[in-house]
């Protein structure tokens, strides 16, 4: 291995860190949702009926339940999920924005990963799935 472990861990939090950040900017933007909305949304959208346990989508944000049922309050609010017996659904109106943002953030990872030499997009997700491999809701 060339790179050093902690150097690569350090860098793979900070373009993280980055990515994470245009797309917080951009999607709150144009979309009114923030990048950790966005995982939900999507999350939601892949589950059959569009509806989860609520502690299903801790994961997927690596924050716990009580984080999540934070950030879900908003999303209520706006219409874009209904929450019920500690469960979550994905409302028309959370599908229709996400529709509308996964444009936006597609752009945006697309620019993001342009340039890259040929395989390169390979290797990084066979990485990413090594490292988080119960992340197979974001990166499957």
């Amino acid at each position: 291995m060339s790179a050093q472990p902690l150097d690569l861990c350090l860098g793979i939090s900070l373009a993280h860190a980055r990515l994470q950040r245009v797309l917080d900017d951009t999607l709150g933007t144009w979309h009114g949702i923030g990048h950790a909305d966005f995982i939900l949304l999507h999350t939601l959208a892949r589950a059959e009926g569009g509806r989860l346990p609520t502690a299903a989508l801790a994961g997927p944000l690596g924050v716990p339940v009580s984080a999540v049922v934070r950030r879900l309050i908003p999303l209520e609010k706006t219409g874009h999920i209904v929450r019920e017996a500690g469960h979550v659904t994905l409302r028309p109106a959370g599908s229709a924005v996400l529709g509308e943002a996964s444009a936006t953030a597609g752009a945006l990872c697309a620019s993001a990963l342009q340039g890259l030499p040929t395989g390169a997009a390979d290797a990084a997700a066979a990485l990413l799935n090594h490292l988080a491999p119960a992340g197979a809701a974001v990166l499957a």
